[in-house]
């Protein structure tokens, strides 16, 4: 009988043990996958397409831009709850991109997509000028918090030529076909 109980309590010792290493394991590795999981989210992610989609239907029902992205929000978005767009009502900070809109004409308007956050410097800065069937987009390394300071919504092409940007394929939706740039 003795020798009985001493098994079981041998047995007992390792099954704690399998359960500790077990629990380790899982720990260790939803630590890593949680860790993964913050520094991804600290990444910027361009959201510049589903803008200029947005952008482009406000113009087809209204004839003209917005404005604003208030406007955008009230006739396209209707968030339950709205964003931020600013006291100028033309930023919007989305996945650590900072997006500034200004409208040049009720048929054009221009859009600055900056990365932003702890890892800015992964991302690629963006210039866009909208029009109703066309699309020129500028793109280059992200911006340096003195060159923010000195964009314009509608800047020269030296201006992006000193900020490093390069002018992209034009997206010419009048034809379905991306042409190559001018």
């Amino acid at each position: 009988m003795f020798e009985g109980a001493r098994k079981q309590k041998f047995k007992l010792t390792f099954v704690i043990l399998g359960v500790s290493v077990l629990v380790l394991v899982i720990s260790f590795a939803y630590g890593t996958w949680a860790r993964t999981q913050r520094e991804s989210e600290m990444v910027p992610r361009l959201a510049a397409d589903s803008l200029t989609k947005s952008l482009r239907q406000f113009q087809r029902q209204t004839g003209q831009f917005p404005d604003d992205l208030m406007q955008l929000e009230e006739r396209i978005w209707k968030h339950s709850k709205v964003p931020d767009f600013g006291p100028s009502k033309r930023t919007l900070v989305v996945k650590n991109y900072y997006y500034l809109y200004a409208k040049s004409d009720p048929m054009t308007c221009t859009v600055w997509a900056i990365p932003s956050g702890p890892k800015r410097e992964e991302g690629s800065t963006h210039f866009l000028v909208i029009t109703p069937d066309v699309i020129r987009h500028w793109k280059g390394p992200a911006l340096s918090k003195s060159d923010i300071d000195s964009i314009a919504p509608a800047p020269t092409t030296n201006l992006l030529i000193t900020l490093g940007m390069t002018e992209q394929k034009i997206i010419d939706q009048r034809t379905n076909r991306k042409p190559g740039v001018f």
